[in-house]
């Protein structure tokens, strides 16, 4: 961690009331910015205090190395004064989505679940600064924040699966525009596909026999999504709009 990230720890751990003190944040996959901290203490109280009111969860203070891991710190625990919350990710795992006052926000979405989808253990957007300039970006990040870390308890044991075996699939339309992955815990299987053309896309997704014909859950617009079964397996088809997001889920067992 750099000096200035040093200065801002300690400038925001006198600023906290221990009375008030936050607790660590629930397990989840981190989302956040990058974030040069602003020299005025009260300003980047607030800017803070922003960022957890988007639902961010972390923070990565001043500029990224070019190591192989990166430094992330809980806003929470900032807040309270904890100057010694910060924990290492890999740079590997720690996705990052370049965010400047002229980023289209559908880019902003498509770019963060897509990174999820590739399994990435956490989304960093870069930077707070960009956000700031760009208030529909911003929006759609705090969508994405809010999305993740309100389901915090299905998003966190997740990890890719190939899409092979039980898992094969094959994507019929889009000439290759549509990105698709399974993720997959104990519990839960989700299906993440992503439209990456700036237009409509009409696909057909064929799913091998052992995937599930029940009801699905599309977790973004919280609607149910029914898989058709065909002679060799279910499929789904589907109007991807542009850049369009999915992720289905369904559970593996009952509860």
């Amino acid at each position: 961690m750099n000096v200035l990230a040093a200065i801002a720890i300690a400038a925001c751990a006198a600023a906290a009331s221990p009375a008030t003190a936050a607790q660590p944040s629930a397990n989840g996959l981190p989302v956040g910015a990058r974030y040069d901290p602003d020299p005025d203490p009260a300003r980047r109280r607030t800017d803070l205090e922003n960022m957890r009111r988007l639902r961010f969860t972390v923070v990565a203070l001043g500029t990224f190395g070019g190591g192989d891991t990166r430094d992330v710190v809980p806003i929470d625990r900032l807040l309270a004064g904890d100057t010694k919350a910060a924990f290492t990710m890999r740079a590997a795992e720690l996705g990052v989505v370049p965010v400047g006052p002229r980023t289209a926000p559908e880019g902003v979405r498509e770019s963060a679940w897509t990174l999820i989808a590739s399994g990435a253990r956490g989304v960093l957007f870069d930077d707070w600064k960009g956000l700031q300039q760009n208030e529909r970006a911003l929006a759609e990040a705090g969508a994405f924040a809010e999305g993740l870390t309100r389901n915090s308890a299905l998003y966190e044991p997740l990890r890719k699966v190939p899409a092979a075996g039980d898992r094969a699939f094959t994507i019929d339309g889009a000439q290759g525009s549509i990105e698709a992955h399974w993720l997959e815990s104990d519990d839960a299987l989700v299906l993440i596909a992503v439209n990456h053309a700036a237009q409509a896309q009409e696909v057909t997704i064929m799913f091998a026999p052992a995937i599930p014909e029940a009801i699905w859950q599309n977790m973004l617009s919280g609607s149910a999504v029914n898989f058709v079964a065909g002679p060799s397996g279910p499929f789904y088809q589907r109007r991807f709009a542009p850049h369009e997001v999915v992720v289905l889920m369904i559970r593996k067992r009952l509860k």
